[in-house]
């Protein structure tokens, strides 16, 4: 081939390119305009009905089942609920009256409201993700997104249903450098079925955020969905059913004004300095403390291991722990990490002991949770666990488990009916007569102990698990406390 004739198929080469690259583009910009078309071109929008929501991690509080049947289940119910989206800002908020959980694991349930916001600083999409997906994987918000950034277009196909899907991605990046990255389905009948995006968890690594808006009805020139699911991490999260909805209203800023307590969000201050106190409990055997407000932690030895039993608090304090452990009992492994329940503050610590290699010890109705969760590819995140990849290993505790290693015995028991968790475990060593728990709090002396309280005792009584002097609590009390103490509690 001539020199004349290779510029020739490198130009039209150029030119094809060009114009593939430039059809794309309109096709992107087609696919958006007519979504946002048949949603009736709405500059905002405001819907309400009844809805239901968890605090992740958690559940209860429903009014009907009071105890946990298994991860978010129940869910919270949330009625008078409104929602206002506001394009033009952007921003959104949604709010409703529901009910508050009482403390310390108890059922008693009071009035509460719930509300939340995405202002319009918190809708930069260079600011937290985190903070601003909830406006954006709503139809209108994703849209929006769409038409302002740089989005790409493929079809999928799923549950032998056909979709357009557009994706784009908000400035800002994840802790580990990662884009983000949110998808949009679109049905034949340019309807958004289903948004989707990831971000960083704790616990629940790259957690997948899938919003779907089914049942979609014309209100009066605008369609709006009458249901909507989210899930996360693949649990239920939030739940909506719409019986009513406006659009472009002159008042848009006045409805749903924000409670006096919501609160502005903000920084929380410089991280408080860490000091570990241990305490010698008996050979090989440990406390460790942190101050006030410490999640406390046991630390066990065995012939060729160690066991710690909780990882709650936060990454910083346990690999405070994990660094004291090391001093205390030099050149073992942590082979094992027992957890109390699955609450997110008795889980945060977790990944820091997971990148030593631990397996989890966990009560048998967490197993998936744990599994599922604590394999998820950790991508976005910068972390210990990230750091350090691997296959995390969970043992589960049916109703008695003896780990043992003809020296030291360490014996965990399923406590249930018990309202907090079906997922609840306690420790006992009975050499050193120590019972190990987590949210099973006793109330002042001379106070009666609440339900939660209540419920330990006869299943403790049950299990045979009464010859123990010290009680222990993960959140640690001012002073020691005694089994007399909660035997006092709960009237014995």
């Amino acid at each position: 081939m001539n020199k004349k004739l290779t510029m020739a198929v490198l130009c039209l080469s150029f030119l094809g390119s060009s114009v593939a690259n430039t059809v794309m583009a309109q096709n992107v910009d087609t696919a958006i305009a007519d979504a946002q078309r048949a949603l009736g071109n709405v500059r905002s929008v405001t819907y309400s009905g009844s809805a239901r929501n968890v605090a992740f991690q958690q559940c209860g509080a429903s009014g009907v089942a009071l105890i946990c049947n298994s991860t978010h289940d129940p869910m919270r119910p949330i009625t008078n609920y409104t929602s206002v989206i506001n394009l033009a800002a952007p921003a959104m908020r949604h709010g409703g009256d529901t009910m508050n959980m009482g403390g310390g694991g108890s059922t008693a349930i009071s009035a509460g409201t719930f509300f939340q916001q995405v202002t319009a600083q918190q809708a930069d999409l260079s600011e937290s993700w985190a903070s601003s997906l909830e406006l954006y994987i709503t139809p209108w918000g994703f849209l929006k997104g769409a038409a302002e950034n740089a989005t790409t277009s493929n079809r999928r196909t799923i549950n032998g249903a056909s979709y357009t899907v557009l994706s784009w991605s908000p400035e800002v990046k994840a802790p580990s450098g990662a884009s983000y990255v949110i998808n949009g389905y679109l049905n034949d009948d340019n309807l958004v079925e289903h948004v989707e995006t990831w971000v960083g968890n704790n616990i629940m690594g790259d957690m997948h955020i899938f919003a779907s808006y089914t049942g979609w009805r014309d209100f009066g020139g605008f369609l709006v969905p009458t249901q909507i699911e989210q899930t996360r991490g693949g649990w239920p999260y939030f739940e909506v059913d719409i019986t009513a909805a406006d659009a472009n209203m002159r008042n848009v800023a006045s409805i749903l004004p924000a409670p006096a307590n919501a609160g502005g969000g903000g920084g929380g201050g410089n991280a408080r300095e860490i000091t570990v106190m241990p305490e010698r409990l008996g050979d090989g055997f440990y406390r460790l403390n942190s101050g006030p407000g410490s999640y406390d932690s046991l630390i066990v030895e065995f012939e060729d291991h160690i066991m710690m039993l909780e990882a709650g608090a936060n990454h910083a304090v346990i690999e405070a722990y994990i660094e004291e452990t090391k001093r205390l009992i030099p050149n073992k492994p942590i082979r094992y990490i027992m957890n109390t329940h699955p609450h997110s503050d008795h889980t945060a610590g977790l990944p820091v002991v997971l990148a030593e290699g631990a397996t989890v010890i966990t009560q048998a109705n967490n197993q998936e949770f744990f599994e599922r969760a604590l394999n998820t590819p950790r991508t976005l995140l910068d972390d210990a666990l990230a750091r350090n990849p691997q296959k995390v290993w969970v043992e589960a505790v049916n109703t008695k488990a003896v780990y043992t290693d003809g020296t030291r015995t360490v014996e965990m028991y399923h406590i249930y009916p018990a309202p907090h968790s079906n997922g609840l475990m306690v420790a006992y060593f009975p050499e050193e007569k120590v019972l190990f728990q987590g949210d099973f709090s006793l109330p002042a002396p001379g106070g009666v102990g609440n339900d939660h309280v209540q419920a330990l005792v006869p299943a403790l009584e049950k299990l045979g698990v009464t010859d123990f002097e010290r009680y222990i609590n993960v959140h640690a009390p001012a002073e020691p406390q005694t089994k007399a103490m909660l035997w006092d509690a709960v009237g014995k």
